[in-house]
């Protein structure tokens, strides 16, 4: 283990991320409520850390350096985003800080805030920044900052579950600049939508951040209920979907011209179907049960809510904790099978979702036929035997990872269903619950020891589980 290696790839990654703080500071200035103050501490600080790196050389990491280096960071920059809370002292409690930072930064959308829009707008525009950052991932930004170390591929193994992995480090840089310039152009033209939509200027920006990292924080108590505006919902609709898309489909569809790769690769259409699917039986349970006036109704919240769980979003336009119990628990389905690897979104994804189903499909066959020989296929490339064990793995830890934390979270006193929907909802990166931690509801009166794990689950569910699982491992029980 080389600690001034590590040291310098996390000082680096911290000062990249850290140095979007100058964002809410100029903004904080240009409308004069005196905050800035609380960017500009955070952001010497963290120079004054990066300082001494500039000194040392970036060095090869290995597996294990790797692992540390990005756990680190996915724990250590919420500590610097939750000072920007702490200093003017919007959140006072140190653990509700870094929870709000860390749901931010991984994307949940969890919060503690029990009144959003009395905190002032520089700091809910940092907020909703952090989910933009962290919804573009540590892919991107490693290869920005360290285009020239083998530490981006190791992350690729990590953030992204494709079946096969193609090894891009001779093209790094352009890969960083294409999805870059992608994610920006989306979030561009979703805020530009949103202000034709009848949003103002500083509310579009804030939900795009948030929709194109599928993260849901929202500067309004109501989320995207307040604006009651079906133009608004359909825009945030297309926003969270291309979050939730492969963002190396886009690279892919942008070198070889064709853009319609991005909704014909097959994580995409199955997130596309299932959205289609989960919207159709929603529309269909509130129908049933006479829950809104109109089918039309109906219709429109379904859309947007299973929009919102499929992609891990967590926004709401009404208060889905109140609906019929069986349309509540379509949508955590919706968001225990996620959005598409390598995507901003949450959950196991898509193709681990695809790749049980075909294996269920599968054993049921030879149950009827025994002597069959079944070759498993997905996206067109044959399923090994190595990459299927690796699928049963994961979600095997995945859905042990939920119990296990929704079972701790009753040891507070915390009722079954808000302690299993809270432990989901930061797994899967959805954000809200049901009953106390409902989307109309918040974190806030949980204890310390609740939101220290409802943390560390996000970033187990950011992380997908193994890298924090394998640090772990190789810390406190390999002995070579």
């Amino acid at each position: 283990m080389r600690p001034l290696a590590i040291y310098k790839v996390v000082v680096s990654f911290l000062f990249a991320l850290s140095s979007s703080l100058v964002v809410p500071l100029l903004y904080s200035l240009w409308v004069g409520d005196g905050n800035y103050k609380d960017f500009l501490i955070p952001l010497l600080v963290i120079f004054l850390l990066f300082f001494p790196s500039l000194k040392l050389k970036f060095e090869d990491l290995n597996l294990k350096e790797a692992i540390l280096s990005v756990v680190l960071v996915w724990f250590l920059f919420p500590a610097i985003a939750s000072s920007v809370y702490i200093l003017g002292a919007h959140i006072k409690d140190p653990i509700d800080a870094y929870f709000e930072a860390v749901s931010g930064f991984t994307t949940t959308g969890a919060t503690i805030l029990t009144n959003i829009e009395a905190v002032d707008n520089s700091v809910l525009l940092w907020r909703s920044l952090t989910q933009w950052l962290g919804g573009l991932g540590f892919i991107v930004f490693s290869f920005s900052v360290l285009p020239f170390i083998r530490l981006s591929y190791h992350l690729v193994k990590f953030e992204s579950s494709a079946v096969v992995q193609e090894r891009i480090s001779p093209r790094i840089g352009e890969v960083v600049r294409i999805i870059l310039s992608i994610y920006v152009a989306i979030t561009l033209v979703g805020i530009l939508l949103l202000r034709l939509a009848g949003m103002d200027w500083y509310d579009a920006v804030n939900h795009v951040f948030a929709a194109i990292s599928t993260g849901g924080f929202s500067p309004k108590n109501l989320s995207v209920g307040a604006f009651n505006s079906f133009p608004v919902e359909l825009v945030l609709e297309a926003v969270m979907l291309l979050g939730s898309i492969n963002l190396m489909v886009y690279y892919r569809a942008y070198k070889m011209r064709k853009p319609l790769m991005v909704l014909t690769y097959f994580e995409s259409r199955s997130l596309l179907l299932i959205t289609l699917l989960g919207t159709l039986i929603a529309t269909a349970i509130l129908w049933f049960n006479h829950y809104y006036p109109s089918l039309w109704e109906d219709f429109r919240y379904a859309l947007f809510q299973v929009v919102s769980a499929t992609t891990t979003t967590g926004f709401a336009n009404t208060d889905f904790s109140l609906w019929p119990p069986a349309a509540q628990a379509l949508l955590f389905i919706l968001t225990f099978i996620g959005g598409s690897s390598s995507s901003t979104a949450g959950g196991i994804k898509q193709f681990r979702f695809n790749i049980l189903l075909k294996t269920a499909l599968g054993e049921l066959k030879k149950t009827l036929h025994p002597r069959l020989v079944i070759r498993y296929e997905v996206g067109g490339k044959t399923v090994d035997i190595n990459l299927l064990y690796g699928v049963l793995a994961f979600v095997f830890i995945y859905i042990s990872t939920f119990v296990i934390f929704g079972f701790l979270l009753t040891l507070s006193g915390n009722d079954l269903i808000t302690a299993f929907s809270a432990s989901i909802a930061c797994l899967t990166s959805f954000g809200p619950g049901l009953a106390k931690v409902g989307p109309m509801n918040n974190y806030e009166f949980m204890t310390d020891f609740d939101k220290f794990l409802l943390a560390v689950e996000m970033v187990m569910g950011r992380l997908e589980i193994f890298p924090v699982l394998a640090l772990f491992y190789a810390f406190l029980l390999e002995r070579d």
